[in-house]
This record gives structure tokens, C-alpha cells and sequence, in this order.
């Protein structure tokens, strides 16, 4: 087990992304990284006029340093990965709300496993008040529906990944949006039935990556002249129990390390 712990939070993200956007922080959102922000925009030549942010869930920093064949779709698109530790306990609502509120948990409210709507302001209604065009693709149930399920944006709910995957493809042939999110959860899923490393688990986790290729190479030619940015932000590692089912949780390495990656494009 990887025994450093990743001292940079995922509170700093929110703010970042919103610099990266040219637009104001959440109000509560920890200050950003001027170092990544500043890069990012001088790759761009200016701020991003487009955005498409990918969340995979529960894609550990262990399982890019093991199995990085699979990340090669992400590097190619992403290429600038930023080392982060999340916030506990490390379970998919907690940390999507502190990944869009730029908050801890004790800020945002939501410190255990349930999905109520987020009330605090997030990056999302920061897009909004911007004036951006904004859609929010996710698979029912799943915590990044239902924490911004009251937000003023469009939000098209999905059966599974297959159709997020087909309906974010859509969405960006349409060229409505100015920003898409877009939600994975079947690796999530599986590791949880089958453990982290059973092979249709990693089977999921490279379907999502070869999937999200098709659709940052989509958002790059739809998009040329638009200053795209392209993001792969997860919410929280993984490890295995003693029964081998995949879980997380805890405060422990493999739970709390995670990497995000970056593509800025000035087409």
C-alpha cells in the first residue's frame, strides 16, 4: 500500500476550474491553484470558452500507476495530471459536493452517504449566473443527478453509462452547451460486486476511458477555435475488502489519493 498522502485537496478544484472558466469561485470554495489555472489558460490563449468535465467514479491513484495502459485515452486528451487528496469520509457524495463546492464537508453539509440536493453555491451555478450555456449528464440515482437536481440547467438523466455515453455525444453534435459534465459509474459499480481488480471491473474502467476519448475528440473538433478544456476529475479512490469486494470509506491511501487530468486546447 502507497503510504503518501496527496497533500493538495480537492477543495482546491473548484476553484481552480471556475479561474480556468472565467468566472467567479463558489462562495464558500477554497482558494484555487494559481500554478495550474495560470497554466491551463496560457495552453488555452485566454480562458475557456468551452468546457467538458468527465467524472469516472472511484478511479484510484493506485489504478493509474497499475494498470496505465488503460489511462492512455485520458493522457492523450488530458495530457496535465494534478495529484490530489480527498475529503472523508471518501463516498461519492461528499466528495462530488466538495469537488463543485470548492468546500469541506462540514461547509457543505453533506457528511455521509446520502444525496439530498446541495444547497451550497457550486461551480455549476456559478456557470449558470455566468450566462453559459450548461447540461449535467448523469445516470439515474446516481449522486451527480441528484445533488443538482434543482440547478437551472439542462439535466438529462440516463438508464447507464451506454446511454450517458450516447446522449453526451449528442448533446455535443447539438452545440447547445457551453459546458457538459458528464457522469461514469460502472466501475464504481462492479469493483463493488466483484473487487477492484476483477476483470470486468477493468474491463468498465477502459470502456469509460475509450468512451470518454470518443468524446473529448468530439468536443475538440465540434469545438475548434472555442478554446476547449477537457477535464477528468474522479471523486475518491478504492481498495478491497477481506471477502474481495471493492469498497471505500476510509482514511486510507488508496481511498484518499486520487489524480485529475487536464487538456487545454487553443485550436
Amino acid at each position: 500500500m502507497d503510504e503518501f498522502f496527496n497533500p493538495t485537496c480537492l477543495t482546491r478544484s473548484a476553484a481552480t476550474m471556475a479561474a480556468c472558466l472565467g468566472i467567479d469561485a463558489p462562495e464558500k470554495a477554497e482558494e484555487g491553484l494559481s500554478f495550474l489555472s495560470d497554466l491551463l489558460i496560457e495552453k488555452m490563449g485566454g480562458t475557456a470558452e468551452r468546457s467538458l468535465f468527465f467524472h469516472p467514479d472511484a478511479v484510484a491513484q493506485w489504478l493509474w500507476r497499475k494498470y496505465p495502459r488503460y489511462f492512455e485515452p485520458v493522457m492523450r486528451y488530458a495530457p496535465v495530471a494534478m495529484p490530489l487528496g480527498v475529503v472523508m469520509p471518501s463516498v461519492t457524495p461528499v466528495c462530488f459536493s466538495t469537488m463543485y463546492s470548492g468546500a469541506m464537508p462540514a461547509v457543505h453539509g453533506i457528511q455521509e452517504y446520502r444525496k439530498p440536493i446541495l444547497t451550497i453555491d457550486t461551480l455549476f451555478d456559478r456557470i449558470i449566473a455566468s450566462g453559459k450555456r450548461c447540461a449535467n449528464v448523469a445516470s439515474e440515482g446516481c449522486s451527480m443527478a441528484m445533488l443538482y437536481a434543482d440547478r437551472k440547467m439542462d439535466k438529462f438523466v440516463t438508464r447507464d453509462d451506454q446511454d450517458t455515453y450516447e446522449k453526451a455525444l449528442e448533446l455535443l453534435e447539438s452545440d447547445r452547451y457551453d459546458h457538459i459534465s458528464v457522469y461514469f459509474g460502472e466501475y464504481d459499480e462492479y469493483m463493488h460486486k466483484l473487487g477492484t481488480e476483477h476483470e470486468t471491473a477493468l474491463a468498465k474502467l477502459e470502456e469509460h476511458f475509450l468512451h470518454f476519448a470518443d468524446i473529448a475528440a468530439k468536443a475538440n473538433t465540434l469545438w475548434a477555435g472555442k478554446r476547449p478544456l477537457i477535464t477528468v476529475q474522479t471523486d475518491h479512490g478504492v481498495h478491497n475488502l477481506a471477502d474481495g469486494r471493492g469498497a471505500h470509506g476510509t482514511e486510507t491511501t488508496d481511498d484518499l489519493n486520487v489524480v485529475h487530468f487536464f487538456g487545454a486546447y487553443n485550436n
